[in-house]
């Protein structure tokens, strides 16, 4: 499992030299490339010009070759994930499962200005991801577009925000809702951490409902051990060993002026045994974005290949053919399937010999994702 936002990194690597005539095909405006290498050193078949007059009419240059970019790359990458055994890297450590089933009720929670819900910490492996795809809350009414607000602790700003919809008074209402938790999330700049999920108990009040805890289950450890439920238990804990989770709550005097501004951790008041509502289903799984990211110049010649091997099957096959001198057909036929005279091997062959000859660097990524792999050295502190 990777993100999209790895493919938009990976493009960074290798890219297309502009024509030597901008006057004709004007500047595709892309970054130096952070290896230094350029697609057209793949094959002499690989120019701007040629491409041009095969494309179809009315699609662009540049949005071709971001097209066949992003095919390429996405291609290779699952290549790559197959033949260095990989592929079990998108398992899913604990399925999806709700955190808990319905225990029993205890009083409705008071409302006081707090900002109250749930907390998340993932056990310190690089690749790993919680998905919530669903958010349970039991309200006293119903409530119409609840503002739910997702913050991360080395953020000043909300990361997201969401609004809660429900139809049941005095019972659970469930609402689909995908929320990525991931230990490290380049695009928003975040590594490890904690994250907050909550409301402004202020917002529950305007639509006269309060939340209602659970005491069956306590987040730090578990079902009760008297109450007879060994299996839920064990359902639980298979998601608490990878994802620390605990109750928690600001008080309103230690709340910022507006409500997305992030409060201070320090203000966190730890509740393990209130849920303050909220029941939630859970996935984790294995993420690779940030592996393959820290690797991507290792990356360089499988980008190129695989890129130039897309283009020139397109320019072999493509009705447009004959607009090609009959030299540059022979030089794509030759780079596609290889040349015995020169020895020169199809290109597919040198794709698959660039994957095998990769040295990727596993050090950081966990034993759960990568079972070879060191566990990293940085920590962080668990939930309180």
């Amino acid at each position: 499992m990777y993100s999209s936002s790895l493919v938009t990194e990976l493009k960074k690597v290798v890219s297309f030299r502009n024509y030597w005539d901008l006057t004709e095909i004007p500047d595709l405006g892309q970054p130096t490339p952070e290896s230094g290498q350029y697609y057209q050193s793949a094959s002499g078949a690989i120019r701007l010009d040629y491409i041009s007059s095969l494309i179809q009419e009315g699609r662009t240059l540049t949005e071709y070759l971001d097209t066949v970019e992003t095919d390429a790359i996405t291609e290779m990458l699952n290549r790559v994930q197959t033949e260095k055994n990989l592929s079990a890297t998108g398992k899913y450590i604990a399925k999806s499962d709700v955190i808990f089933n319905v225990g029993r009720k205890t009083t409705n929670i008071t409302n006081n200005s707090r900002f109250c819900g749930v907390a998340f910490e993932l056990v310190g492996d690089l690749g790993l991801m919680a998905v919530i795809n669903k958010i349970g809350l039991y309200l006293t009414a119903a409530v119409t577009d609840l503002d739910l607000y997702l913050f991360h602790s080395s953020q000043a700003e909300a990361i997201s925000t969401y609004t809660f919809t429900s139809t049941r008074a005095h019972s659970f209402s469930w609402q689909e809702q995908r929320i990525e938790i991931p230990f490290d999330d380049l695009d928003k700049g975040i590594t490890g951490g904690m994250w907050y999920l909550g409301y402004y108990q202020d917002d529950l009040a305007l639509q006269s409902s309060q939340a209602v805890q659970y005491t069956a289950m306590n987040w730090v450890h578990g079902y009760c051990n008297s109450c007879g439920q060994q299996n839920w238990d064990a359902q639980y804990k298979s998601i608490y060993s990878r994802l620390k989770m605990s109750g928690f709550y600001v008080p309103s005097a230690s709340l910022p002026v507006t409500k997305t501004e992030a409060f201070e951790p320090t203000a966190v008041v730890w509740t393990s045994s209130n849920n303050w509502g909220f029941n939630l289903n859970v996935t984790i799984a294995c993420d690779l974005t940030q592996f393959f990211i820290d690797n991507r110049i290792a990356l360089t010649n499988p980008i190129k290949l695989a890129v130039a091997m897309k283009i020139l099957e397109m320019m072999k096959y493509s009705s447009q053919i004959n607009n090609v001198e009959e030299a540059v057909k022979i030089m794509i036929i030759r780079d596609l399937e290889g040349a015995q005279d020169t020895k020169n091997p199809p290109l597919n062959e040198k794709l698959a010999d660039a994957i095998e000859s990769l040295n990727l660097d596993m050090g950081n990524v966990g034993k759960d994702c990568i079972p070879c792999a060191r566990k990293p050295i940085t920590k962080y502190g668990a939930i309180g």
